[in-house]
């Protein structure tokens, strides 16, 4: 689930078959297009190498009179998974994480030293850290939510917390279930094979933008496919830092502003906690909850879903592992904008299965909406074949969804199992945030299953039809 240094932006290892011709005409669908990756602007010096590939992938880093938003040039890799030798022995040399970062880059340091306001999990109130000190969070597995950007606006909403949910009564089984069967384990897996081929996907890195690239226009190819009657856009949401967030948005026929708003949300992003350049190929955090929504949205686009109670919108953060930067800003968005939200509900690791486990929809209670909670649950044992169960975190401890529950909006987490049974981390997948968060887990621990993935699937269905509805009336 949910640090790194805004601003810096490093390159990472570069995929040949991200490069393509960004913009998509498409008559009947709205879709925006994104700019293919800027020219990396670099100085090099050729006395500092960093291999962060295996076919030794040279990196120099940039000089100190490069701009500071400048990224460092990296050459091709053949495999993408393989640590430079550089950097392991930056990581002998140096226990502190930011020690060993400026040691490899040191034109970081000004940005690893810039101040940043943080709510740490099980503390009372917000601090003021640095950049760097997000890093030495993560290794010691603090969860924080980086505020620093909407502390102001927090402050203007501090009685934000009366959200009211929109809880219809289940009625749409006749459409729904005959849909559920459509959701495809073959084309999860290969959505997710090529996200995790990424080094990373952590959002200050080249390829954090690149995998958001592919994501953006896999979603276009969906959308492309779909029926000419059905009305979805598609929104590039930027940030200060390189990885977008995304949102494709199902419109009713009519708009309508005082209808409220359904969202599905996950994160995209990726980050190895022990070191940012380390791989994350983060497949189960947070790639499955990625590709678990998407392919509720594949289904629904492709079988002409027009909504009647308000339009829908499906959400991919950006910068989640940041302190839910990208979630943050979307839901700030929002509130400015006046939308009325009737139901949220994130999906942050849907893979896993815990060895001698019960597999389940687990509910996270812990700063969501109780009442959407509860009508969540009764959603799932309704629609899906596996039994769906509240639990709890810590405070501080959730995701994206508490952007949205801060501002007063109702939110709901949907996640893999129990965080809480037994010793830490409960039934949750042991090898998120490092580089054995990958597809192929299957051992004492647990197994990493698509099957489960689709039961997540099946509920994204449920939620988005019983929350807004399905007009399948011609006009």
């Amino acid at each position: 689930m949910e640090a790194a240094f805004e601003g810096l932006r490093v390159a990472w290892p570069h995929h040949d078959w991200t490069s393509r011709n960004h913009s998509i005409v498409d008559s009947g669908h709205s879709l925006s297009p994104l700019s293919a990756t800027a020219a990396m602007r670099t100085s090099l010096c050729s006395h500092s190498l960093l291999l962060l590939g295996s076919s030794f992938i040279a990196v120099a880093s940039a000089s100190r009179d490069t701009p500071r938003d400048s990224q460092v040039r990296l050459t091709g890799p053949i495999r993408h998974h393989q640590v430079d030798p550089v950097i392991l022995d930056a990581l002998k040399k140096h226990s502190d994480p930011v020690d060993a970062l400026v040691s490899l880059h040191p034109e970081a340091a000004d940005q690893l030293a810039q101040p940043r306001l943080l709510r740490v999990s099980g503390e009372p109130t917000a601090r003021w850290m640095t950049e760097g000190d997000k890093l030495r969070l993560k290794r010691k597995g603090h969860k924080f939510v980086d505020i620093t950007d909407h502390e102001d606006f927090y402050k203007q909403n501090v009685n934000a917390l009366a959200g009211e949910a929109h809880l219809p009564n289940l009625s749409h089984q006749h459409i729904v279930k005959p849909l559920l069967p459509q959701v495809s384990t073959k084309r999860m897996h290969h959505v997710l094979e090529h996200m995790t081929s990424y080094y990373t996907r952590y959002f200050g890195s080249v390829t954090g933008e690149e995998s958001a690239q592919w994501l953006h226009d896999h979603i276009a190819e969906i959308i492309k496919e779909s029926p000419f009657h059905t009305h979805i856009s598609l929104e590039v949401f930027t940030h200060s830092f390189p990885q977008p967030s995304i949102i494709a948005r199902f419109e009713p026929k009519v708009r309508n502003f005082s209808l409220p708003l359904t969202i599905l949300g996950a994160h995209q992003d990726s980050m190895n906690y022990l070191f940012p350049l380390l791989p994350a190929p983060g497949a189960d955090d947070d790639c499955s909850g990625t590709v678990s929504i998407l392919e509720a949205f594949r289904v629904l686009a492709t079988s002409g879903f027009i909504p009647i109670n308000g339009p829908v919108e499906f959400h991919w953060y950006a910068a989640e592992e940041g302190g839910l930067l990208g979630s943050q800003a979307i839901a700030r968005y929002k509130k400015e904008s006046g939308a009325r939200i009737g139901a949220m509900m994130e999906f942050d690791m849907t893979a896993f299965i815990a060895k001698n486990a019960t597999e389940s929809i687990g509910f996270i209670e812990t700063e969501a909406d109780a009442p959407l909670t509860k009508w969540a649950a009764d959603l799932a044992n309704e629609y899906v074949s596996i039994p769906a169960k509240v639990y709890k975190l810590p405070s501080g401890a959730g995701s994206d969804y508490m952007s949205f529950t801060r501002l007063g909006y109702p939110s709901a987490f949907a996640s893999e199992g129990n965080p809480s049974a037994g010793a830490f981390p409960g039934e949750f997948d042991p090898y998120v945030h490092t580089a054995k968060d990958t597809m192929d887990v299957d051992d004492d621990t647990g197994i990493f299953s698509l099957e489960h993935m689709a039961r997540f699937s099946e509920l994204a269905i449920a939620f988005v039809v019983e929350q807004a509805g399905w007009d399948n009336k011609w006009r």
